[in-house]
């Protein structure tokens, strides 16, 4: 008997109708023999209605209220889609992340799991019940805090609840059927991916790709865990399976993941206490989920440090703000060198661009005097140009990259 996790994103329990359909497909993996842990989402667009309700009461709510608020979308998701089950006489309880035992840090709205314990979830599937488990959301043990694990959570609920369970299918069912070589709204030829490596989605992921939580697919890779990114439309549709590592000499490229509504910024902060500052700049960056796509420190003979970020232009003046906290009552203590608004990156994913300069050689002539900056790794290339080029430039680099080369099969 195999224990196959399942986790159904907003949109596939958008309505009941939806909920009604999942409970179905639930119910029919279960009647086929399987032990069935599921990890659910807010329905539809509950998390950011909930959010604009906060935020019409003050503009700057809480971080602890937000956790007590956001986790209750999907409380009530897994409560409906037990109710549905039992409908269905399929045995099945919902459990909060805390009830069922997912341990993290204190840090709300972007907390790290640090253990699951996991004792409820094994007493009842052992008991052939189905287990809901509310997704996003886990408990501190240092505050006794619910805490939430950052927008698109719920993705890490479930890898880190098949990884401790050492379940033998873990299914992240989506709007989308899978993962695409680009974003299809943008390219129109974008194709699906039938597999990608852990370290590819995790790259993907993030720079920019909304398909899968940033830290999913590093999870995975630490327990060596396979997982699949399914169509909620047609539930029995193989995906992306999401597993290994590349093995490729050659370069090559494959998939393109962007964001907009960036700002390149360089802030010089000074000889007094640089290294604490530059901490809890990072640190705070963290804890709203900010993965900065260029972070440069360079330091200075005097001891200052000039810091360089591309980060989400809403959070610049944020982040001053946090500045002028860290280094108060010592003003002049940090300065912006810097500043470029309106940009957009692209991370170009792939393998092999350190040893084989071509790709970046032929990024840098297809896009000739659009490029205002390109970091090569051996396995991400990152480009930085103004929002306005950004669609131009995904369908050249699509053409040139993706489907003048075989597809991944």
């Amino acid at each position: 008997m195999s224990l196959v996790v399942q986790k159904y994103g907003g949109s596939s329990v958008a309505s009941l109708d939806h909920l009604r359909r999942v409970a179905q497909h639930v119910a029919t993996t279960a009647r086929n023999g399987d032990k069935v842990l599921v990890t659910i989402s807010a329905m539809g667009e509950q998390t950011d209605d909930l959010l604009n309700m906060a935020l019409a009461l003050s503009p700057k709510p809480p971080r602890r209220e937000l956790d007590m608020l956001l986790t209750a979308g999907e409380r009530i998701s897994a409560a409906l889609l037990a109710i549905a089950l039992d409908d269905l006489a399929v045995p099945s309880l919902s459990l909060t992340g805390s009830q069922c035992g997912i341990l993290t840090d204190e840090t709300h709205g972007n907390a790290r799991i640090t253990q699951i314990l996991g004792g409820r979830i094994r007493d009842n599937l052992a008991a052939n019940r189905v287990v809901i488990v509310a997704g996003f959301q886990g408990v501190s043990t240092q505050t006794k805090e619910i805490t939430t694990l950052g927008r698109g959570g719920s993705d890490l609920s479930a890898i880190a609840l098949a990884a401790a369970l050492e379940a033998d299918a873990c299914q992240l069912y989506k709007d989308v059927a899978g993962v695409y070589t680009c974003d299809p709204r943008s390219v129109a030829d974008a194709r699906l991916l039938p597999r990608l490596s852990w370290t590819a989605m995790t790259a993907i992921a993030w720079g920019g790709a909304s398909v899968l939580h940033p830290r999913g697919a590093h999870l995975a890779a630490k327990f060596n865990l396979p997982f699949e990114i399914r169509s909620s439309l047609d539930l029995t549709r193989p995906g992306t399976r999401i597993h290994g590592s590349a093995a490729l000499e050659r370069p090559q490229t494959i998939a393109l993941a962007h964001k907009r509504g960036m700002t390149l910024t360089t802030y010089r902060l000074t000889a007094a206490d640089a290294s604490s500052s530059l901490a809890q700049v990072l640190s705070w960056l963290w804890q709203r989920g900010e993965a900065p796509q260029v972070n440069q420190q360079v330091l200075q003979q005097d001891g200052s440090i000039d810091l360089t970020l591309v980060i989400s232009s809403s959070l610049v003046s944020d982040l001053e703000m946090i500045l002028d906290d860290i280094t108060a009552p010592k003003p002049g203590h940090w300065q912006r060198l810097n500043e470029r608004q309106g940009l957009a990156t692209i991370a170009v994913v792939g393998q092999g661009y350190k040893q084989s300069p071509e790709t970046a050689m032929t990024i840098s002539q297809g896009l000739y005097g659009t490029l205002q900056f390109i970091d090569v790794s051996d396995q991400q290339i990152l480009l930085g140009l103004s929002d306005e080029h950004l669609d131009h430039a995904l369908k050249v680099l699509h053409r040139q990259l993706i489907e003048q080369m075989p597809a991944i099969n």
